[in-house]
């Protein structure tokens, strides 16, 4: 697969996630985030720290642009396939919108199956439910998203059978390149680690 060499030189911990959630709390204005990928395992301490940050909105574009300005972010990209923003001119932020992360559509169960994580302010974060981050990490298979599946998969309780009935409904209609390729490359990883351990 591919690795994406461009975003954050310097590793996001919580303690920078902690800044963000507090400088756009500030404003007072009501917004949720789904924290997903290496955000959402910083969050739940699988790993210390993410080359960038990662939010599901169902903020419309329009209003995180306004809000994010006054909070003094920078924007990169409008793209709102990848919304990409930087915070204090280095932590990089991606947002998605509409349910829709690396070319997966999102069930429409999404939010349900999601774990509110806190509130402060008006700033309600949750974390995207596990199946659909190991799905969107899937959609990009680079090295280091194999690996971040795998320590999800051994310290989450996730079942592997609802993760692999769950991504190939929704794989075929995806814009997952190579999406069965995809998914028996991470079983053979996982199986192989599974052995080796």
């Amino acid at each position: 697969m591919y690795e994406n060499n461009y975003k954050n030189p310097l590793q996001s911990s919580l303690g920078d996630l902690e800044n963000f959630l507090q400088t756009i709390a500030d404003f007072d204005v009501e917004i949720e985030l789904f924290a997903l990928g290496g955000t959402a395992m910083v969050i739940k301490n699988i790993k210390e720290a993410t080359k960038d940050i990662d939010f599901l909105t169902t903020a419309k574009y329009e209003d995180i642009k306004r809000l994010f300005l006054l909070a003094g972010l920078k924007e990169e990209s409008p793209s709102q396939l990848c919304n990409i923003w930087r915070f204090n001119n280095q932590l990089r932020m991606d947002m998605f919108y509409g349910a829709f992360i690396m070319g997966v559509q999102l069930p429409e169960d999404w939010k349900r199956l999601s774990e509110h994580i806190r509130t402060i302010g008006k700033v309600n974060l949750y974390l995207l439910n596990w199946y659909d981050i190991i799905i969107t990490k899937i959609a990009r298979s680079e090295k280091r998203d194999i690996l971040d599946i795998i320590s999800i998969l051994k310290s989450q309780n996730v079942d592997f059978i609802k993760l692999k009935n769950r991504y190939y409904e929704i794989a075929p209609t995806a814009l997952i390149a190579d999406y069965d390729i995809k998914f028996k490359h991470l079983e053979r990883e996982f199986n192989a680690d599974s052995k080796a351990n």
